[in-house]
């Protein structure tokens, strides 16, 4: 049976537990190491109540590969479930480009500004011996499949890193080809709304996207909410290019008509602003020819075209010297 679940107890305690026949280990007992790819396709209300899950890449030959901040998914009640984030490590093997007590003040201070500003997550504790600091924080959220719990915990971890980077000014950690545009978003975009003032950002690239990598939102000056989507490209924008701006002015057309289900106000709703942010530059005219294909005046007066060097002067606002 797929996305079969097991465990076995022994007085009250779990002495194993296996998804669909793959036996889980685990060093404690109480956390077990799981392979993402086991719980795609797995509904929340499907996991055991308090086992608590601790996601990994993968498993090969007894070698846990684990993400740059661990994290681990629990559920406590019907499609609710904690992420809890264990970041840290010890100064001996620290070889970035700032100290490692500086990095981890730095993300240290952004979990404690958002958990007072936004409210989503929380610091548990943050302990410094001097030889090693571990910082533990953690979230509780609504959802129905582990799909979403694991990209929500994707986006949590590259935002604080990169919300890191952009306060630091430096860049700790390079891009991988293979993962550029993802990366462009959730290290150096997402952290840049957070710090303008937007709330309710939310990482949705997928198949369904319909036109929108990031949903958000901002309080107007007139007490009301104002909804924003953004299509994130990775690279240059050409004008000379027709499929590219066909494409992207098809994106635009379905950000605004394509409503999208809000988690906090648990209602769909259509953003009135729409943001095309570009890692490049756009090149032959492009903006002009994605706007000639807009006939309604509407909404091509509410359509923003973001660059790479834009990006850059916002992100110099907010770095510390």
């Amino acid at each position: 049976m797929k996305n079969m679940i097991e465990y076995s107890e022994d007085s009250g305690e779990v002495i194993s537990v296996s998804i669909n026949g793959e036996n889980l280990d685990s060093d404690d007992g109480e956390s077990w190491h799981t392979p993402k790819a086991l719980l795609r396709g797995v509904k929340v209300n499907d996991l055991p109540d308090g086992i608590a899950f601790a996601l990994c890449d993968k498993i090969q030959e007894g070698v846990i590969f684990l993400d740059s901040i661990p994290v681990s998914i629990t559920k406590v009640s019907s499609g609710k479930l904690r992420l809890s984030f264990e970041d840290g490590g010890t100064r001996k093997y620290w070889d970035g480009k700032i100290g490692f007590s500086h990095y981890m003040e730095t993300k240290k201070a952004i979990v404690e500004e958002r958990e007072k500003e936004d409210g989503d997550i929380k610091l548990d504790s943050y302990d410094d011996d001097g030889a090693y600091i571990f910082m533990h924080f953690s979230t509780e959220i609504d959802c129905d499949t582990c799909d979403e719990a694991i990209q929500i915990s994707e986006q949590i971890t590259n935002e604080i890193e990169g919300a890191a980077e952009l306060r630091i000014g430096v860049e700790l950690f390079k891009v991988s080809e293979s993962e550029n545009e993802k990366d462009f978003t959730l290290r150096v975009v997402l952290p840049i709304l957070r710090k303008l003032g937007f709330s309710n950002v939310k990482y949705n690239h997928g198949k369904r996207e319909y036109g929108k990598d990031i949903v958000f939102s901002r309080i107007t000056e007139f007490d009301e909410v104002e909804h924003w989507a953004a299509q994130v490209k990775f690279g240059d924008i050409r004008g000379g290019a027709n499929s590219e701006i066909d494409e992207i002015f098809s994106q635009i057309e379905d950000a605004f008509k394509m409503p999208y289900y809000d988690l906090y106000t648990k209602t769909k709703v259509r953003p009135s602003k729409v943001c095309v942010i570009v890692s490049g530059k756009f090149t032959e005219n492009a903006i002009e020819k994605i706007c000639e294909k807009i006939e309604s005046h509407a909404m091509r007066n509410n359509i923003l075209f973001i660059d790479g060097e834009r990006i850059d002067t916002i992100s110099e606002k907010f770095r510390r010297k």
